[in-house]
């Protein structure tokens, strides 16, 4: 039976690098990483890190180092949360390389999908129902290419990288962090696979380029495309403010992106409301006036076996029934200020 997996970009995807990193010294894992990778594998998912290490072929240091910075990561990542790790493959080729023997345009460096196919191979994979996760358009490419459903982790301060000649392929989710992305695997992890629109993810050359926010609908079942929620396309577009002279137009699309922002954490949580505690304190007096209004009614109806004197019982059941009302008549007062203390709190949503 076919296993599947979630691919992982290494560097700015699980640990912090935006360089060429041959130290393990240097190593320290993303915040939210190690138990986002944990919580994948507990769901049977395999974990298989790929990443380009081209500082191999431009002389920055050899594979050795390459192995030394991935058994750290992995340390760490077992230390933090108990993640494991099923492999790592990495590329030390490229077409430019200062070191001869690694001067290669090699199937394994992303875009291509050649590690992936590796770890298919090595592990029975079936990519159809494993994830690619990345922070480059190359990682979204490379799984989109061989049916992986994609993720890209985009953070507004992080340019992304060009060249590689990367296909325009629009990633299934775009997100902050590993652990959205973990998130977004559980949630759609037994869904069955859609495929992105091929739009693209970069255009450096339109001035006000932002990428393309999917969205399906209910009226039309044919649309594959999947859906992102408010706070990705935010990211989205602040990405694109930090990549492009925006200035004129840049204070409008912060408060827009503001607005997407406060929209996304009103359908998530509902916000504190003093209102709301009130009533919630109201609705429990409430009950109970009402339940003793109905003890002491049901009380004066036996009231006759009960009195110490059963000449004047007439007075004691006449002193519980008005007792009765007094409980009963607070509850429902109490009741019509739960209803307004609601309304109101309805009202500031």
């Amino acid at each position: 039976m076919a296993e599947r997996a979630v691919f992982l970009d290494r560097d700015n995807t699980i640990i912090a690098n935006d360089g060429y990193l041959g130290d393990p010294a240097q190593v320290k894992l993303l915040p939210g990483a190690a138990a986002a990778i944990a919580s994948l594998r507990r769901l049977g998912y395999r974990i298989v890190v790929v990443s380009n290490q081209s500082g191999v072929a431009r002389g920055m240091f050899d594979e050795a180092a390459v192995e030394s910075v991935n058994q750290e990561m992995i340390r760490q990542l077992k230390e933090q949360a108990g993640a494991h790790v099923d492999a790592s493959y990495y590329c030390p080729y490229h077409p430019e390389a200062v070191v001869p023997e690694y001067k290669l345009d090699h199937e394994w460096r992303k875009p291509r999908p050649g590690m992936l196919k590796a770890a298919r191979e090595d592990f029975n994979l079936d990519l159809s129902q494993c994830w690619m996760i990345g922070d480059q358009p190359r990682d979204v490419a490379a799984g989109a290419s061989v049916g992986c459903r994609t993720i890209l982790l985009s953070d507004p301060d992080r340019q992304m990288e060009s060249g590689d000649n990367v296909p325009a392929i629009t990633p299934n989710f775009i997100v902050r962090s590993l652990a959205d992305a973990a998130r977004i695997i559980v949630r759609e992890g037994n869904s069955p696979n859609r495929d992105p629109a091929p739009v693209p993810l970069i255009a450096p050359d339109a001035p006000a380029a932002l990428e393309e926010s999917p969205a399906k609908t209910a009226s039309d079942p044919s649309n594959t495309v999947v859906t992102q929620d408010a706070d990705a396309l935010a990211s989205a577009i602040a990405g694109k403010l930090s990549h492009h002279n925006a200035e004129p137009i840049k204070p409008v699309l912060e408060e827009i992106l503001q607005q997407l922002r406060n929209a996304h954490r009103k359908s998530e949580i509902a916000e504190f409301s003093l209102s709301l505690l009130l009533a919630t304190i109201l609705q429990a007096f409430a009950v109970v006036c009402l339940v003793v209004g109905v003890w002491d009614g049901l009380t004066a109806i036996h009231v006759v076996a009960t009195a110490r004197n059963p000449s004047w019982w007439w007075y004691y059941r006449v002193l519980y029934q008005l007792t009765a009302l007094e409980w009963m008549v607070g509850g429902l007062i109490l009741q019509v200020m739960v209803v307004a203390l609601l309304l109101r709190h309805r009202n500031k949503q």
